[in-house]
């Protein structure tokens, strides 16, 4: 009887732990003329775990219309890391924006819900810097202004939607004579996991209807454990 009160106690100090756990995500993108490369960094308790995906090249496959990636995973033990091919093409994306479309219609008041959570990210850095020019100076005046407005919007939408701790720091250095395709990205976020587990608790109470046919390739996993488990 001890055993099961101990076990139980441990179970809910270890949930209470992991919901007050703030997870922080360090997003940065490099993109220069033909070079790319994308490293998304997951990190709890002051980086004593930690999982790192890095994207270090991407390519257009001359089989189909699609785009290649080496994808590195690697965490916390040297010998933790995993390397290898994925495509990701038009078809990926359609199926993706699909399920999206689908999960909002089946929660109800998911809005209120999503606005909820992003209310709890904070924003500590945001760093976004851009070089770029196409050998004209008309069009590149046209694109640098375009760029602007894009960048303008998604920072708005940020300071609408999200918590900043610090104003965004972004920035368009045109290239009037030389062409040139340049762009770095920096972005660190915080939330903790209690509130994406609320907001998945939320979600799941307000899910109307049963298990919808997903398209993507990782909820589509859902739907084959489904049918597995009504044959057995």
């Amino acid at each position: 009887m001890k055993w099961l009160l101990f076990i139980l106690l441990f179970l809910v100090l270890l949930i209470l732990l992991i919901m007050i756990t703030r997870l922080t995500i360090f997003i940065e993108a490099n993109h220069s003329q033909d070079d790319d490369h994308i490293k998304i960094r997951f990190s709890i308790w002051f980086g004593l775990i930690r999982y790192t995906i890095n994207v270090p090249m991407v390519a257009v496959d001359n089989e189909s219309p699609s785009v290649v990636f080496k994808k590195e995973k690697k965490g916390n033990v040297a010998k933790d890391e995993k390397k290898k091919k994925e495509k990701f093409s038009v078809h990926n994306l359609m199926d993706n924006l699909h399920d999206t479309k689908v999960i909002i219609q089946r929660v109800i008041d998911v809005v209120p819900i999503l606005k909820s959570f992003l209310k709890k990210i904070t924003v500590s850095k945001f760093e976004w810097h851009s070089h770029i020019g196409v050998g004209d100076a008309a069009n590149t005046g046209m694109i640098t202004g375009l760029g602007w407005s894009i960048k303008g919007t998604i920072v708005g939408v940020m300071s609408h939607y999200f918590s900043l701790k610090t104003p965004p720091d972004y920035s368009i250095t045109p290239s009037f004579q030389v062409a040139v395709s340049e762009t770095r990205l920096r972005c660190m976020i915080h939330f903790r996991i209690g509130y994406a587990m609320v907001a998945g608790i939320k979600a799941i109470k307000r899910w109307r209807g049963g298990l919808p046919k997903f398209k993507s390739q990782t909820l589509s996993k859902l739907n084959d454990a489904d049918s597995d488990k009504k044959s057995v």
